[in-house]
């Protein structure tokens, strides 16, 4: 079975972090020996660092523009207008 990153705290409030299966809900606190209870953590996701959307959505939106762009230039050089 995988082991996953959780936090834990104790009672004194020592707070760490360590693998373990995740069916395991508590375990020793080095710091005091009391019984450490796993925290509920945020959900992480990852963010495109600019513009803060989802991975993959700077990508389309930087397909899409280069598709219209493309078009725009083909209508200038056909007609002699972007539109």
């Amino acid at each position: 079975m995988s082991r996953f990153l959780f936090d834990f705290k104790c009672p004194d409030g020592h707070v760490l972090e360590t693998l373990v299966k995740p069916t395991v809900r508590s375990i020793e606190c080095p710091c005091c020996g009391q019984r450490a209870e796993r925290m509920l953590a945020a959900p992480r996701a990852q963010l495109e660092g600019i513009t803060g959307a989802f991975p993959g959505a700077a990508m389309q939106w930087e397909k899409r523009r280069e598709s219209h762009m493309a078009q725009e230039r083909k209508n200038k050089e056909k007609h002699g207008t972007y539109k």
